[in-house]
């Protein structure tokens, strides 16, 4: 990237081909052992730089050109990560942390140059790139949850109401009638890293208050694989289990001693306090294709 940069600051050229040649033409045996073309392309596929009429690089690549010394080589690669994240750095960075483990061994070894940068780098990558978009993330994975129960309860003969169709102000997410009671279900969606933890609202809380046994917590937990784009199914679920509403409720302190409910509140309900749920998904169902 540093090289096709240059070459096209020191002289612009008309067109792609004409571009990689004089970037191969630099006095240097990096020029002719790398991969210009593939890189080039790259760049005019990131809207990195543009190779029509002449070709120019993009504002965000204008200062990395004066010098391959390694602050430069670290702006380069800031600005790749930003514009193309890799899909594991969402599970790879939480906060101002960053879990290698998640990251594939390859990619550690590619980005081994960075060394005390490293997690600098993919923290800065991760809140420009990723932690915008992560509501998306969140609301595609929970639509994706509620339609994997609702598959599998009507798989299982039952007649699911999907009632937060309708509203939010039902409290639940799914409705199932009996001749003796009615079953409502709060589905919500986690990973394995973020299972341990449950965001409620207050309307979902004062519901469960309301309905007592009728009302449960369901959790389905994906694999890591449903956060890349593409269909979810049932290969993604890693488990389903559920939450009795007094088991939540018990975790809430009383509101006059020195607690105020908000919006919502966090729980983090002990994992002895979790039942085996016995939904179990459709085998030949997938939520949620491309968008």
């Amino acid at each position: 990237m540093f090289l096709l940069v240059y070459s096209a600051r020191l002289n612009p050229r008309l067109g792609l081909a004409e571009w990689i040649v004089a970037a191969r033409e630099k006095s240097t045996i990096m020029a002719h052992a790398l991969d210009l073309e593939g890189t080039a392309k790259g760049l005019v596929a990131l809207n990195l730089a543009r190779s029509e009429p002449a070709v120019a690089p993009a504002a965000q690549l204008i200062h990395l050109n004066d010098q391959a010394d390694f602050p430069t080589l670290v702006g380069i690669a800031r600005v790749l990560l930003e514009r193309a994240p890799p899909s594991w750095i969402r599970v790879a960075v939480n906060g101002s942390r960053v879990a290698r483990e998640y990251i594939p061994a390859s990619d550690l070894a590619a980005l081994a140059w960075l060394g005390d940068e490293f997690d600098a780098v993919l923290i800065e990558a991760h809140q420009r790139a990723v932690a915008p978009s992560e509501e998306d993330v969140r609301k595609r994975l929970g639509d994706a949850a509620e339609l994997i129960v609702l598959a599998a309860l009507r798989r299982a003969g039952r007649r699911p109401v999907h009632v937060a169709l309708i509203s939010n102000a039902y409290g639940y997410d799914i409705e199932l009638r009996a001749a003796d009671r009615t079953d409502r279900l709060e589905v919500k969606a986690a990973v394995r890293r973020t299972c341990g933890v449950v965001h409620v609202s207050r309307n979902e809380f004062d519901k469960s208050r309301l309905f007592g046994t009728e009302w449960r917590l369901v959790q389905v937990v994906f694999s890591t694989g449903a956060l890349v784009r593409g269909p979810i199914g049932p290969a993604h679920v890693e488990e389903i289990r559920e939450l009795p509403g007094a088991a939540l409720r018990a975790l809430a302190p009383l509101e006059p001693n020195g607690f105020r409910w908000s919006e919502s509140a966090e729980f983090r309900p002990p994992s002895e306090a979790w039942m085996r749920s016995g939904i179990v998904p459709d085998p030949a169902f997938w939520a949620l294709s491309e968008r």
